[in-house]
């Protein structure tokens, strides 16, 4: 090569060592993410747990929900055939059913509910609603956040009810 020669480039080609150099700096900046993916987690974090907490709490109200209509179910048959299962025990149909409950809640804040819309003559139906409240984000404790569930059963009076009363517990 002759001492002309690098004259002789492109300015571009002359300014192409210094831009690598500038880019080789400045890739392991880029490239340099450490903590980047705590602060992403800690970012999600809080809305992954709202909605794993919201789907474990569905499933509970759900299943207090499905217990609830087998309350009412049971308590409307035995309604029905004028049976009272907690009469050896001195409690009434009402309060026998909220002991059959599968969850605490239920036990201890349902309301079991005994009627008679049309009268007390056979083949008349008798009327059961099972009440309780469910607390979405017990964590809370706002009013905004329960919800009241209800269930009925009805069926039609194969004997006269002398066993049992209509009311609630």
């Amino acid at each position: 090569m002759t001492s002309t020669e690098p004259h002789n480039r492109s300015s571009s080609q002359r300014r192409r060592p210094a831009y690598r150099a500038a880019l080789g700096r400045a890739r392991p900046r880029a490239a340099d993410a450490h903590g980047a993916a705590l602060v992403e987690f800690a970012l999600v974090l809080p809305a992954l747990l709202a909605v794993l907490f919201g789907i474990a709490q569905f499933g509970l109200a759900l299943n207090s929900a499905s217990d609830q209509t087998h309350l009412a179910n049971e308590v409307a048959r035995y309604a029905a055939v004028n049976e009272d299962p907690g009469e050896a025990k001195g409690e009434t149909l009402q309060a026998w059913a909220k002991k059959q409950a599968d969850q605490a809640a239920l036990r201890n804040g349902a309301t079991v509910c005994i009627s008679f819309p049309n009268g007390k003559e056979l083949g008349a139906p008798v009327q059961v609603e099972v009440t309780s409240t469910t607390n979405w984000f017990p964590i809370l404790k706002l009013k905004v956040t329960k919800t009241a569930v209800k269930s009925m059963a009805d069926m039609r009076l194969e004997a006269q009810p002398t066993k049992y009363s209509a009311g609630c517990a």
